[in-house]
């Protein structure tokens, strides 16, 4: 496919941030959509929203900005899609924030021992989830700073379960979660001790979850757990053993590979059927 303009090189790009009136920009071109401001805005009208005292030096730090990060469109300036990303990841603190909490403990049931014993614990940018009854970890991942700043723990942690499970499905479905590029889910993978993973071809991202918790929120997985295991369908996934281990899960032939995933609900059990890429053969309720 033709990329049209080849853009300017990362380090030309990030260069062109190096100021802090050029974040402010960014800040209050973000903010005038938050503010119902009419877009785009006029010059004047955006000048006005930052905190630059002199006109000449917005207008130089404005021009830097535009055609990379900002558009003149004729009638006023819009955030372009890189950068509303950089605001937006500024404001996750991805670059510049640093946070932490725990160990705290929290709701919620271990999936391995069945105690009560589920501790969250959050330092450089990675949550961790574990036990101390049974003293294993349920799952690791790293999460912007930006998520622990004004959330409660158990608001954090609703917004991890949708975070993760939102990165799971991307990965299924062939994006790289990181850098959006084509993920590939390698059964078996070529470097893991584990059942699968997700491998991006472009920035080498790799995913080593539990069979069951790619498959969290597939749409057989969702209907049984709405027939049989409705008054469960608020835990987070790391209360699941499914999701959490491949104790559930066997393989069942290597060529071509093949999988069977075992969820079960009360007297029910889901078995799903997988292929290579972890493709959905067959679902059937025994």
């Amino acid at each position: 496919m033709d990329s049209g303009d080849a853009g300017l090189s990362p380090a030309a790009a990030f260069a062109l941030l190096g100021h802090e009136h050029r974040v402010d920009i960014l800040h209050a071109l973000l903010g005038a959509t938050q503010d119902d401001v009419a877009t785009p805005v006029s010059f004047a009208r955006l000048f006005d929203r930052t905190s630059i005292g002199v006109s000449s030096q917005f207008s130089y730090h404005l021009d830097e900005l535009t055609g990379q990060f900002v558009r003149d469109t004729g009638d006023g300036y819009e955030l372009r899609y890189a950068g509303w990303k950089v605001v937006t990841a500024i404001l996750a603190g991805t670059y510049n924030e640093r946070a932490g909490f725990g160990p705290t403990s929290i709701d919620g049931i271990c999936p391995r021992c069945d105690a009560d014993g589920l501790v969250a614990t959050y330092e450089s940018e990675w949550l961790t989830i574990s036990c101390r009854a049974c003293e294993t970890r349920q799952v690791n991942y790293p999460i912007p700073p930006g998520v622990v700043q004004s959330r409660s723990i158990p608001e954090v942690l609703d917004a991890f379960d949708r975070y993760v499970r939102s990165h799971m499905t991307r990965a299924l479905g062939g994006v790289c979660p990181a850098c959006l590029g084509v993920m590939e889910i390698e059964t078996p993978p070529s470097d893991s001790d584990g059942l699968v993973a997700g491998v991006c071809r472009r920035c080498g991202n790799q995913l080593y979850p539990p069979v069951g918790l790619f498959l969290r929120d597939h749409e057989a997985v969702s209907w049984f757990r709405h027939e049989y295991d409705s008054d469960r369908l608020g835990v987070p996934f790391w209360e699941l053993d499914w999701c959490v281990t491949d104790d559930t899960a066997t393989v069942t032939a290597t060529d071509p590979w093949r999988c069977r995933l075992n969820l079960t609900a009360g007297e029910a059990t889901l078995v799903l059927s997988l292929g290579e890429g972890l493709t959905v053969r067959s679902a059937t309720v025994e």
